[in-house]
């Protein structure tokens, strides 16, 4: 008896809970004018990638990349798959990017083959410029220190934008560098 007595507490709980994760799956997020505005930028993208590894007064290095961006469902995220080659060597990434209405800020993870850690960065879009600016922190692969990041995309037209990737650390005199800058052209579809 008493067996049956702490299986239907249990039941109930479990009932409880179920019923109240169904509500509230059915009440879920819409997209944001925010979110719509991401949505734009669904579709493939060819990329001219410069990376000055040798520094900011070096010539870079230009190679080619795709980048494919997709809407999850829901609409509330972004993916995107990059392939191309920097600094003569093959380079794959990923990231998801969406909007976080609490912070009111656009949120971005990217992780890619050349790195074994993942950078998350927050960001504003200042409409007037059509200026995304990006911060967060990262790890250098080759040495373990940390650094900051701070990413800038601008919307030239509905079919190009340029990334611009800066990064400061104690190596660079706690200024931020133009290390990569890619220039992305909608493929026509």
């Amino acid at each position: 008896m008493k067996t049956t007595f702490r299986f239907i507490p249990g039941t109930l709980l479990t009932l409880v809970v179920a019923i109240g994760v169904d509500a509230r799956a059915q009440e879920a997020a819409k997209p944001t004018a925010q979110h719509e505005k991401m949505a734009k930028e669904v579709g493939t993208w060819d990329a001219e990638v410069k990376v000055w590894m040798q520094g900011p007064d070096a010539p870079p290095d230009i190679s080619k990349g795709v980048e494919e961006i997709t809407l999850m469902p829901g609409g509330l995220w972004l993916t995107s798959k990059f392939d191309g080659r920097m600094a003569g060597t093959p380079f794959t990434g990923r990231g998801i990017s969406g909007y976080d209405p609490a912070k009111k800020k656009f949120v971005d993870v990217w992780v890619d083959s050349t790195d074994p850690h993942m950078m998350i960065l927050e960001g504003d879009y200042d409409e007037a410029s059509k200026t995304l600016t990006s911060l967060g922190k990262s790890t250098d692969p080759r040495t373990g220190k940390p650094y900051d990041v701070k990413t800038v995309t601008v919307l030239k037209s509905d079919d190009v934008r340029e990334f611009t990737f800066y990064l400061k650390s104690d190596d660079t005199g706690n200024d931020y560098l133009k290390i990569l800058q890619m220039t992305y052209q909608r493929r026509s579809k």
